[in-house]
Formats: C-alpha cells, structure tokens, sequence
C-alpha cells in the first residue's frame, strides 16, 4: 500500500471531538470529491469510512485522556488514482485494524447491533492502515478515485 507520503497533500481540516463535528468532517470530503470528480463509488467509501472512523474516535478516542482532544484530517492524492484520507488524533492508542471480523449470527435473532464499522471500512476500500507516531494515532483509508 502506497502512504500518504508518496502523494500530494491536497487538503487538511481541523475538527472538534464532539458528534456534531463529524458533520463538519463529511462535508469537507464531500466538497473534495466534488472538486476532484470523485467517482461516486469512491465518495461513498471514503464518507462512511471517515464518518465510522471518527465516530469511533469522539465517542471512545479521548475517554480518560487529560489533554485536550485534538483531530486533524487530511487528504492525499496518491499514484494510480488512488486518494487516502487520514485520521489524526491525540487520543488513546488504538488500533482498529486488529479487529478482528464479526462471527455470523445463526439468526437474525441473534444478529448484535453496533461493532461493524470497521468490516464495512474494510470492504468498501482499497486499504486500512493504522499507526501510532508519538502521541497520536494516524488512521489512512485509501480507495480508488480513478474514473
């Protein structure tokens, strides 16, 4: 998988840790993919990913932490089409790629609600990278933005 770092930083926001600012996040991407001709495939992979990824983050990222919240995001044009978007916060450390996959349920009855925003990142792009650089937890999606 191709970093960040092989593409060309084309825009950074910074959010706030609260539900509401997700909003916020979503609509700077979805300006983005206009911008840019995202394909629509590739705007929908990118605002679920980021809007689980965040969701994650402001509702469990920052819980016990006493400094104060700090999310930046940004968006690479990488090689080959390819667009990544990164997540950067100072939360705890927190890796979501070793989540493991959620067991199938025998019934619908059985199905549990919630804990599959990471399959769904998983499935909808290219690649899922985490890593911890000091103090922060960097989260890249990549898909495909090729036409």
């Amino acid at each position: 998988m191709a970093t960040p770092a092989a593409g060309t930083l084309v825009s950074t926001i910074d959010v706030g840790a609260r539900i509401d600012d997700i909003t916020e996040a979503t609509g700077w991407l979805g300006a983005l993919a206009e911008e840019h001709g995202w394909p629509d495939a590739t705007r929908f992979a990118l605002e679920l990913s980021l809007e689980e990824a965040l969701t994650n983050v402001v509702s469990y990222g920052f819980v016990g932490s006493e400094r104060p919240p700090h999310i930046r995001i940004e968006c690479w044009r990488l090689p080959e089409g390819r667009v990544a978007v990164r997540l950067i916060d100072n939360g705890v450390p927190f890796d979501p790629t070793r989540i493991a996959e959620p067991e199938v349920p025998d019934s619908i009855e059985d199905a549990k609600i919630g804990g599959h925003g990471v399959q769904l990142m998983r499935h909808f792009l290219e690649a899922l990278d985490y890593s911890r650089e000091g103090e922060e937890n960097q989260l890249t999606l990549v898909a495909n933005a090729a036409v």
